[in-house]
């Protein structure tokens, strides 16, 4: 099976990135899902900084907005200020539809944000919606 993209998903739930590696990760299309659970970890995969010296460079994030280490929007301002965050799409995720988390992941530089679904399917459709409206130069995922 050909991987459509790489993708890293960011999440402290070990739960979450189980389900995320398996739903996304298998079936059509499929993407090869990289996994972390605080910021600086994704920060350090983000830079190819060991552990991750030589990982791909996803083509794109999915950020649990509340991180161990720091929110979303911690990880979006350091990444601006790095000059990696206009570099990739980044769709945050959160528990519930808090508007002061969403404006605050939007005005550091959030491609997207969205709850996340209850449902496995739920997320399979979001992810790959978010696949076809953001990550540009790569092929729809539906032909």
């Amino acid at each position: 099976m050909s991987m459509l993209a790489d993708i890293l998903v960011v999440d402290d739930n070990h739960g979450f990135l189980q389900v995320a590696r398996q739903v996304l990760g298998t079936g059509s299309p499929a993407f090869a899902v990289h996994t972390v659970e605080t910021g600086s970890q994704a920060l350090a995969f983000l830079e190819q900084r060991a552990p991750y010296d030589g990982v791909p460079r996803p083509a794109f994030v999915l950020l649990d907005f509340r991180l161990p280490d720091m929110t979303a929007a911690m990880l979006l301002e350091t990444l601006a200020a790095r000059g990696l965050r206009g570099v990739l799409p980044i769709l945050v995720l959160s528990q519930a539809a808090w508007e002061e988390d969403e404006a605050a992941a939007r005005a550091a530089g959030a491609t997207g944000y969205a709850v996340k679904p209850s449902r496995v399917r739920a997320l399979r459709e979001m992810v790959v919606a978010f696949w076809r409206d953001q990550v540009h130069g790569h092929p729809d995922p539906a032909d």
